[in-house]
């Protein structure tokens, strides 16, 4: 039985598992990074990484099944830091408060689904906005890869040039060498090779630095990797941590800063989630015919979104969405479910070998990131320019997508300007609905400056 539409999609498993590596290693910096975020928050560290684990294990295992799709879900660091943003200064937030709003905004992006406000906004977007979208976060993917290297660095949501590092540039640059050369040559596994290369030097750089510093031992040094460091019940400290509701609601102050995080949760995550599944989705089919181009998949897998919010508010950590990063598996090969089934076993194998994936640098998802990147952008060249104020619109979105990652605002926005440049230039008359964006729009911006 071909549950994944394995010949429908002309690949094999072993395309499909390399494709799940190469994946799993451009995302799993999340791992790091999610709990050290999260403990600015005054949340623990090891449970957060444990919970982190879990949920994008989990959530990644069931989109696998559920949407037969090649994506990967696991928090978004954005979101993270958003969580973390709204837990210190002033007007500090509890973070058992933001968990529990962590988790009712997931309810409320599987309602939007439910109650068709989804379909309604996908019936606004066509081919051209969409083609716009992919681009930018290819453009973004492009620029978050360089600044890994050290040759970027982003203050203030922008990006500027940083120190230039040898070891991270010279390891990158190796590795897409490595990857170019593969393709030239038409070698499947390009991309996973090259990430292997990359991962191979930075653990061998690692080991040196290690050496040199401690006299470590190579035999020392792998018992080190394949330990299991962390206690499985610290994540109980953050585990099912929500708090009082009564006191929220009694609390003014409170009940507002929860409304708030609810909204930015939601509906942020919502349209960032449309935006990030669409691209991956347009990714893996471009070529095929109109029957992948129902949203039937990608509905679904808003909805496994709102499922991974509910279990992320549970397990105590922030907002789940769908990664980016997937696009290095898309790009890679991979088109179906076993490409996320293998990336969420790898995710949950962390649960028990964690430093022999945590010790992956950051830099190591560099060479896959720049190549995909690139390969996303120049899909714009498709793009009709003799449209000449729709292209410069495009230009701009790419590069609001690409130097502030942001695609949840992206598509808010930039749909509403694409709508009205749509009525005022073609004289196109919008669907009946479209006064839906607006209303979100406005609602954001209320919240984002006045309360």
């Amino acid at each position: 039985m071909d549950y994944f539409n394995l010949k429908f999609h002309n690949t094999t498993i072993k395309n499909e598992i390399f494709a799940g590596i190469a994946m799993f290693m451009a995302t799993s910096y999340i791992l790091v990074l999610n709990p050290t975020v999260l403990s600015f928050a005054g949340m623990d560290y090891n449970g957060v990484f444990l919970a982190t684990v879990c949920v994008s294990g989990f959530t990644t295992i069931i989109s696998a099944f559920y949407t037969k799709l090649p994506i990967a879900l696991a928090p978004g660091l954005g979101m993270a830091g958003i969580f973390a943003g709204l837990a210190i200064g002033p007007d500090a937030v509890q973070w058992q408060v933001l968990i529990l709003a962590t988790y009712i905004a997931g309810i409320v992006i599987c309602a939007f689904v439910r109650f068709s406000i989804y379909d309604k906004i996908m019936e606004i977007i066509d081919e051209d906005f969409r083609r716009i979208v992919m681009s930018g976060v290819g453009l973004a993917l492009f620029l978050y890869g360089i600044s890994t290297t050290g040759l970027l660095k982003k203050q203030n949501g922008i990006y500027k040039y940083g120190d230039i590092d040898v070891l991270p540039i010279s390891i990158t640059a190796i590795s897409l060498f490595v990857i170019y050369v593969m393709k030239k040559y038409n070698k499947k596994g390009f991309v996973l090779t090259g990430l292997l290369v990359a991962y191979v030097l930075s653990i061998c750089v690692s080991y040196y630095a290690a050496f040199q510093e401690n006299g470590i031992s190579v035999a020392e040094y792998l018992k080190e990797i394949f330990s299991f460091s962390y206690n499985a019940k610290d994540i109980t400290k953050v585990m099912f941590a929500f708090p009082d509701i009564c006191e929220i609601i009694q609390n003014k102050k409170t009940l507002v800063q929860f409304v708030h995080a609810v909204f930015v949760f939601s509906v942020g995550h919502f349209f960032d989630a449309i935006g990030t599944n669409m691209s991956a989705f347009d990714a893996i089919n471009s070529d095929i015919d109109d029957r992948m181009k129902e949203t039937v998949s990608l509905k679904r897998a808003i909805t496994v979104d709102g499922v991974g919010n509910v279990v992320s508010g549970l397990l105590g950590t922030s907002t789940v969405t769908s990664y980016g990063e997937s696009l290095v598996g898309i790009v890679s090969g991979g088109k179906t479910g076993i490409t996320a089934l293998t990336t969420g076993c790898l995710f949950l194998l962390c649960f028990f070998f964690s430093p022999l994936f945590t010790s992956m640098a950051t830099y190591v998802a560099a060479p896959a990131l720049i190549y995909v990147g690139l390969e996303l952008v120049l899909r714009f060249r498709a793009y009709d320019r003799s449209k000449v104020p729709f292209f410069i619109f495009g230009l701009c979105l790419i590069a609001y997508v690409g130097v502030t990652f942001n695609i949840g605002n992206a598509v808010l926005y930039g749909l509403i300007i694409y709508t009205i440049m749509k009525i005022v230039i073609e004289k196109k008359k919008p669907v009946s609905y479209w006064w839906i964006m607006p209303v979100f729009a406005a609602i954001n911006l209320v919240l984002n400056f006045v309360v």
